[in-house]
């Protein structure tokens, strides 16, 4: 599977799946008010990009997120941007919500990153793949023991999509979107 490289640009209608986790695979949503915070996030420059980019589906848990984004924008660069301003945006809001404890005794502040990298992103390359991948960002919470019911689970896109093309993936583990 050909996984996007930084230095390449996104393709023109191309569907991605992008995902990111929080450094340390430390727990970054520490509760609803944080899940609000980032979706809120997500909306605001959602707007701001509505003519570049389109939000197919989403998954937030506690130590991640993913996101299955098509790309509308011509010349491959606002995936970028707009990734940068929604995990920027999100990041100096949890450092002065949550500020690093200082371990060390030495009266500082750490400063760790939020996020572990950039952000992935794998390019979903046919109607088949963009099915396994909207069923596994979906159930995202169910593979990770969050809920028994995906229906108890409020922070995925899976209550306003349609269900009959993604339940056959329920329990698909696709190996190569593991990080």
């Amino acid at each position: 599977m050909w996984r996007w490289n930084k230095r390449d640009p996104f393709l023109d209608n191309a569907y991605y799946h992008i995902y990111n986790r929080w450094y340390n695979k430390s727990i970054i949503f520490k509760n609803d008010y944080c899940f609000e915070k980032f979706y809120t996030y997500l909306v605001k420059y959602l707007r701001e990009y509505k003519k570049d980019l389109k939000i197919i589906s989403y998954s937030f848990i506690p130590n991640h997120f993913h996101l299955i984004i098509q790309n509308l924008d011509g010349t491959g660069t606002q995936i970028s941007k707009f990734m940068k301003k929604l995990q920027g945006a999100y990041s100096v809001w949890f450092r002065v919500k949550y500020p690093l404890e200082d371990t060390l005794g030495t009266g500082t502040q750490l400063k760790l990153p939020v996020f572990e990298w950039r952000f992935k992103a794998k390019i979903i390359d046919n109607d088949e793949y963009l099915e396994q991948c909207l069923a596994y960002v979906n159930f995202n919470p169910l593979k990770h023991k969050i809920v028994d019911n995906i229906d108890n689970y409020k922070w995925t896109s899976y209550h306003q999509i349609d269900k009959k093309k993604i339940e056959k993936y329920k329990y698909l583990e696709l190996d190569e979107l593991e990080f």
